[in-house]
């Protein structure tokens, strides 16, 4: 016959092992961590700074475009940008913004690797995107290798 003491402990470790099985599963239905934002690639807003190096630290390139509402030929550029921007979808992310004054206007690329290259004055065509697009990515698609 089982003494008291064996009775004890056999008790204690069968409440240890509940214990411990009840512990994973809470641990198991909480959130991991802090979650990452979910960032589309074309956004029609003025990015916050975490958001920027956010992009930049995963790995992609930014396009920051930010032009007058008055703009001539913005449509036709912007269209360039989007299709570009949706092409490479998990290489770019887009951030298109309408301004105030003409002074606050650029086009430019920023690479992760903290490479920027102004775009204002070179032609927008698919062409000339991709071009500056795999010299400053750090993670390339495979058309940058072809």
């Amino acid at each position: 016959m089982a003494t008291k003491t064996e009775r004890f402990m056999a008790i204690f470790i069968g409440v240890i092992m509940l214990g411990s099985v009840a512990g994973f599963a809470l641990i198991q239905t909480m959130p991991a961590g802090p979650q990452s934002p979910e960032i589309p690639n074309i956004i029609k807003r003025q990015l916050t700074t975490d958001e920027t190096l956010f992009i930049l630290g995963s790995g992609k390139v930014l396009i920051e475009d930010f032009y007058t509402i008055d703009c001539d030929d913005c449509f036709e550029k912007n269209v360039v940008l989007e299709s570009f921007a949706n092409r490479l979808k998990d290489f770019v992310v887009l951030e298109e913004v309408v301004v105030n004054q003409t002074n606050q206007t650029m086009l430019k690329m920023i690479g992760s690797g903290g490479t920027i290259v102004d775009l204002e004055n070179k032609t927008i065509d698919e062409e000339n995107l991709l071009e500056v697009f795999c010299d400053i990515a750090i993670a390339q698609p495979i058309v940058c290798l072809i």
